[in-house]
């Protein structure tokens, strides 16, 4: 007789949990689309903004700018721009957003070493690569890192010149408003 009551009860609960899981609706993507988003990007040494506009599901173009602040003299200071064609890597998850770019990276120095100064500007090829994590449906937060062929300069026959190639890697944190 125990065993027949325990029976019922377990059949008696277990077809009604089944009953309101059913009932449930269907789950939602988690966050809209978005085509546009504006936002500032930043790491010890700089501070910028960007912007990206979607114009495929998986592609889109990335503009950023950035003032450089870690010269060792008081007149100097340096900047740069970056566009760049990117991937967006389609994942299941739709909370996180990875990417690989490739574009044209345009450098800026400006050197001043008292009695002579001078601007020295570069446009080279750049890539970059990143992750974001969206927590609401118009914001979200990512790491992203820059690789382009950057230049070093140096005082040579009376002015400064760019007088080796160097890889540079900038990352960067990240913070975007969707639009």
């Amino acid at each position: 007789m125990k065993n027949i009551l325990f029976a019922l009860l377990t059949a008696a609960l277990t077809s009604s949990f089944g009953a309101q899981a059913q009932d449930l609706p269907a789950k939602s993507p988690p966050y809209p689309s978005y085509r546009v988003a504006l936002g500032i990007l930043g790491n010890p040494k700089a501070i910028g903004v960007q912007a990206e506009v979607r114009f495929l599901k998986d592609f889109g173009a990335r503009l950023a700018g950035v003032q450089q602040f870690d010269y060792q003299r008081a007149n100097e200071y340096g900047g740069g721009g970056v566009a760049l064609l990117t991937y967006y890597l389609p994942l299941k998850n739709k909370l996180i957003e990875a990417g690989v770019g490739l574009g044209a990276v345009y450098s800026l120095y400006h050197w001043d070493v008292g009695y002579d100064k001078g601007n020295l500007q570069d446009v080279n090829l750049g890539g970059g690569m990143g992750v974001n994590l969206r927590f609401s449906p118009n914001f979200r937060l990512g790491i992203n890192t820059l690789v382009a062929n950057g230049f070093e300069a140096g005082y040579a026959e009376g002015s400064m010149r760019a007088v080796r190639r160097k890889l540079l890697l900038m990352p960067a944190l990240t913070f975007d408003v969707l639009l």
